[in-house]
């Protein structure tokens, strides 16, 4: 399924009753990189916000490491420009 380039269509994935499986885990790979981190951390997105029910899913035990996995992961971005101060 495309829909464009950009974080944003990942975390709108987050919103379907069933998001794609490897979405946890991609995410944990993107966040890898400053720039994925600095996209999951801009409080404009609320993306943390939206990341945190997935700490819990139930359905996808990879799904929810790979979403704690990005959590942790934007834990090591520091400095301004993150949209976090």
């Amino acid at each position: 399924r495309e829909r464009g380039p950009g974080l944003g269509p990942l975390l709108d994935a987050l919103g379907e009753p069933r998001p794609p499986a490897q979405l946890g885990p991609l995410l944990c790979n993107l966040s890898q990189l400053p720039e994925g981190r600095r996209g999951l951390l801009d409080r404009s997105r609320r993306s943390v916000q939206r990341l945190l029910p997935f700490t819990q899913y139930r359905d996808s035990a990879v799904h929810r490491r790979g979403i704690v996995g990005a959590l942790r992961n934007c834990c090591f971005e520091h400095g301004e420009g993150t949209g976090t101060g």
